[in-house]
């Protein structure tokens, strides 16, 4: 074969490939699908006000077109937020028994209800995991990271509601 075939043939399947993942709705991570405009204002019940999952969540709303709104009164829809868990497993102990890797589930329950009190979105459960290594060396550098995680862990878990709330309300 010539290196223009090549070429060609190599092109041809990408865009095969590409198509048909868009296709079957494959979206890269950290995309969000905008909500129906009907969803908006939100409330969102069961989270404190300054609980850092509640600040991720609010942002992936606006990300997904949603307007968040302090005022229960003035929202068309509440996100009821519950159940939610967070567990650490151990995975692995060194030959003194010291805990070198943990196994961590992040999980909550959901749903969205209307201002009529409606349930437009049953309730519903969401969760991660992930795993964590505890080295004896590098603490400090090991707390950062596992600051960044909490927060690679809350944001997955809030744009993995505003998926199932598009894919529900579509």
């Amino acid at each position: 074969m010539t290196h223009r075939k090549t070429r060609l043939l190599t092109w041809i399947f990408t865009i095969l490939i590409l198509t048909t993942l868009q296709g079957c709705g494959f979206q890269l991570r950290g995309e969000v699908n905008a909500l129906p405009p009907s969803v908006s204002p939100i409330y969102i019940h069961g989270l404190a006000k300054f609980d850092p999952f509640s600040k991720d969540l609010k942002q992936i709303l606006k990300e997904a077109k949603v307007q968040v709104t302090e005022d229960r009164a003035a929202a068309k829809t509440a996100l009821q937020i519950f159940n939610q868990s967070r567990d650490r497993r151990v995975l692995a102990v060194d030959n003194r028994g010291k805990v070198v890797e943990y196994e961590i589930h992040h999980a909550l329950e959901f749903s969205l209800i209307a201002a009529d009190g409606s349930k437009l979105v049953p309730a519903q459960t969401v969760g991660t995991q992930y795993t964590y290594e505890n080295p004896e060396t590098g603490v400090l550098g090991k707390q950062q990271e596992e600051n960044l995680r909490g927060r690679d862990v809350r944001l997955d878990l809030a744009r993995r509601i505003v998926t199932r709330l598009h894919e529900q309300l579509r």
